[in-house]
């Protein structure tokens, strides 16, 4: 694996194996500023035009996410290891299925990461959280029956009146664990986020889409940090009207007055496509000149 580090102001918290912490660099979380929700992070890889996905582009040998590496999946694995949860949208399960058309659980591939993780740190199975305000889940996706995960279904008044009866109809009841946080059928993030550190003991949590989701969490101030991976090319505008390319961002809006800054706190890269940021939110800016 060729994954380079240029920069790493990282705290060195987590007891990283020898040869892992000359690869990567120390790695560690802050303590939170807010103490009654998890320690929140973000992990997408985006385009220079930083767009997100070729979203209109289903069914196609050449795909429709954007270029990743051995590094990114490396990465991807390495940031799983160390949350105590992961956090996905339902459009993302939907979106992103596999060859057989099932999805993917989204448990740690690297071996040595994922004994890392259990024994180590002792963090056990991977959590998976996926959000749905609707309840409009199927249940037959790899993710709930993977013996990798612990899936869990945050959704609201509405969307767990739709999952009992399906949950009960397939004997789901006992394996998938609901929340319902919200009425109708959108999704209180801000007490969902509460409820998961204060109720269920997860102090970290790590967002991995989609883009939709990760923008409702930052306009609401939950995100900490972004874990970016740049892919050197640019995506462009939709090849079909109506079916935007999203950005990682999602659709908030801010001005320069509001627009939400974040600090480098490491920069890796892998010759000769990829760049990795870490960044930590900071909030808006003020400038004297």
């Amino acid at each position: 694996m060729d994954l380079q580090l240029c920069y790493n102001a990282s705290e060195d918290t987590f007891p990283l194996p020898r040869h892992i912490k000359e690869r990567y660099g120390p790695f560690g979380f802050p303590a939170p500023a807010d103490a009654r929700r998890p320690y929140i992070t973000s992990n997408f890889v985006m385009g220079l035009d930083g767009r997100a996905s070729f979203r209109e582009l289903k069914g196609r040998n050449d795909g429709k996410t954007v270029s990743r590496s051995k590094e990114d999946g490396w990465l991807m694995d390495f940031l799983r290891a160390h949350h105590d949860a992961q956090l996905v949208g339902a459009s993302t399960l939907r979106e992103e299925p596999n060859p057989e058309g099932w999805g993917w659980d989204y448990g740690i591939d690297d071996e040595e990461l994922r004994t890392y993780r259990q024994d180590t740190l002792g963090l056990g199975r991977q959590k998976v959280l996926v959000l749905s305000g609707s309840g409009n889940i199927d249940v037959r996706l790899r993710i709930f029956s993977s013996p990798r995960v612990e899936p869990w279904i945050i959704t609201a008044r509405e969307g767990q009146e739709n999952l009992r009866s399906q949950l009960k109809r397939l004997g789901c009841e006992e394996t998938i664990k609901t929340l319902s946080v919200g009425e109708g059928t959108r999704v209180d993030l801000a007490a969902a986020a509460q409820l998961l550190r204060q109720e269920h003991g997860i102090r970290t949590l790590l967002c991995e889409g989609g883009p939709t989701l990760y923008g409702e969490l930052l306009k609401h101030q939950l995100i900490d940090e972004d874990f970016r991976t740049m892919s050197l090319q640019v995506l462009g505008e939709s090849t079909k009207p109506g079916i935007d390319r999203p950005t990682a961002y999602g659709r908030v809006s801010y001005t320069p007055k509001t627009a939400p800054w974040f600090r480098m706190i490491s920069l890796h890269y892998a010759l000769p496509h990829h760049a990795f940021f870490r960044l930590r939110y900071e909030g808006p800016r003020t400038f004297q000149d």
